[in-house]
């Protein structure tokens, strides 16, 4: 992933937490800290996780399911 690609996620994450929807403010937060612990360790995530991560703060999917499709 480019450091573009990470910018843009970073905002999309970012706008989520400004629009005030709690729910997807929290999953959006949880999400963000996950992929920047990834980003400590020298680790990019995938645009499927990405993409799923995206699901999941917009209420398609359950963390259940990110789990299971990750699986």
């Amino acid at each position: 992933m480019s450091e573009k690609n990470d910018k843009e996620l970073y905002l999309n994450f970012d706008e989520y937490i400004r629009q005030g929807d709690p729910q997807k403010k929290e999953r959006a937060e949880a999400w963000r800290v996950a992929i920047g612990l990834q980003a400590v360790d020298g680790l990019k995530v995938s645009d499927y996780l990405l993409e799923l991560a995206r699901r999941n703060i917009d209420g398609e999917i359950s963390m259940e399911e990110v789990d299971k499709l990750l699986d």
